[in-house]
């Protein structure tokens, strides 16, 4: 597989509804790097990140600049396996060069390898996922009255757990735990998500509340660089729920970081802010090594690529205590992949009806191009930029 071009292509899809977090104040559209690479056999590949000022520190920009650094390395490079792909994105990472675009990268000559074999990415990766995945639903930051007013519109689901954003206002929180289950039911799962949103004081004395409220996992609770404060928790609530990373979680060193002091019980698995399929399974691995369960997220606003990405990194992994994502058409205004890879109101997606035959899905070239906010920047576009900014 002989590679030709890079094209890059910015995406934004308006969201149905809008999407806050501790960390973001609210999107109205999701935000996608979507990187094409195409080989002299006329193939290609597609390949998504979703780079995230608040995760990675990553941008559009960054993206743009890391694929400026590889371009010399890749255009009329020829790949000959799977493991050759590994083994650049391992030197590329050794490189400084960021987790959105090796996840980009690396989903892209993962597309088009797949569709110049002819053959399905899980036989190419050996990867086996369930042949049915419950997906949890993702409540974004709201206040209790306008947690109100969306629920009767999402009343059709039945999902089979809740992950709830979160800030620092507890009565609120308790107040919305109530309308949520009373809405779905008394014994439905909630799990909270702080992104990084609390101070140490205030876990201590929010976290047991809501352990009396049911909650039993507890994702980022302080800032991403407070592993002393994350450790503490782990200490003091760690026996009874779950201590998560995410945020803290970028990259293999920092999961060695965090299992060697003790500071979270649980690691939240993204593809894009890890670097992809392979980078994300040796985090899995280690973790497991250590007795540390995982869980699959999705940053919010992923299109059915990252979705079967993360289908894939499942069925390689293993057991994964939730699975999050998969929300295509019910979040965004249109997928760019046709079919959709989107759970079903109960939460289920069948796997073997929804994976591609091949790649990581069929691109509708007229939706991609809708969306995409500039013209897609080519390897040879890249290429003259970094000269002229050498020159100067």
């Amino acid at each position: 597989m002989k590679i030709t071009q890079l094209n890059l292509r910015e995406v934004k899809i308006p969201l149905r509804f809008q999407f806050s977090q501790s960390n973001n104040a609210g999107a109205l559209h999701s935000h996608s790097a979507i990187l094409e690479v195409h080989t002299a056999e006329g193939i290609i590949g597609y390949g998504e990140s979703c780079p995230r000022t608040y995760v990675t520190g990553e941008d559009i920009a960054a993206v743009q600049k890391g694929l400026q650094l590889v371009s010399p390395e890749i255009k009329g490079a020829s790949i000959h396996s799977i493991e050759e792909v590994e083994d650049r994105l391992m030197q590329w990472e050794k490189k400084g060069i960021g987790p959105s675009v090796r996840c980009a990268l690396e989903l892209a000559f993962l597309d088009a390898w797949s569709k110049t074999q002819e053959k399905p990415l899980a036989d190419i990766l050996g990867s086996k996922p369930p042949e049915v995945i419950s997906y949890s639903l993702i409540l974004p930051l709201l206040r209790p009255a306008s947690l109100e007013q969306l629920l009767p519109k999402i009343r059709h689901f039945s999902p089979p757990s809740v992950k709830l954003k979160v800030d620092a206002k507890l009565e609120e929180t308790v107040n919305k735990i109530h309308l949520i289950r009373s809405f779905f039911g008394q014994e439905l799962p909630i799990r909270v998500d702080v992104n990084g949103g609390w101070a140490l004081q205030q876990a201590e004395k929010i976290i047991p509340r809501l352990i009396e409220q049911g909650i039993t996992s507890f994702e980022q609770p302080l800032p991403a660089g407070q592993r002393e404060g994350l450790a503490v928790l782990s200490q003091r609530f760690g026996k009874d729920v779950r201590i998560m990373a995410d945020e803290s979680l970028l990259s293999l060193e920092q999961a060695k970081r965090l299992i060697e002091n003790g500071c979270v019980n649980h690691f939240n698995l993204k593809l894009s802010k890890l670097g992809g399929i392979f980078s994300s399974l040796k985090v899995y691995q280690l973790a497991h090594e250590h007795g540390i369960p995982c869980q699959l997220g999705a940053h919010f606003g992923e299109t059915s690529l990252l979705t079967a990405a993360g289908i894939l990194l499942g069925g390689m992994a293993g057991d994964l205590t939730a699975y999050e994502g998969a929300m295509g058409a019910f979040l965004l205004e249109k997928d760019i992949t046709a079919p959709s890879i989107t759970m079903g109101l109960d939460g289920r997606l069948d796997t073997q009806e929804n994976l591609p035959k091949a790649g990581l899905g069929f691109i509708d070239e007229a939706a991609l191009q809708q969306y995409t906010q500039a013209p897609a920047i080519n390897a040879s576009q890249i290429l003259s930029s970094l000269k002229s900014n050498i020159k100067r």
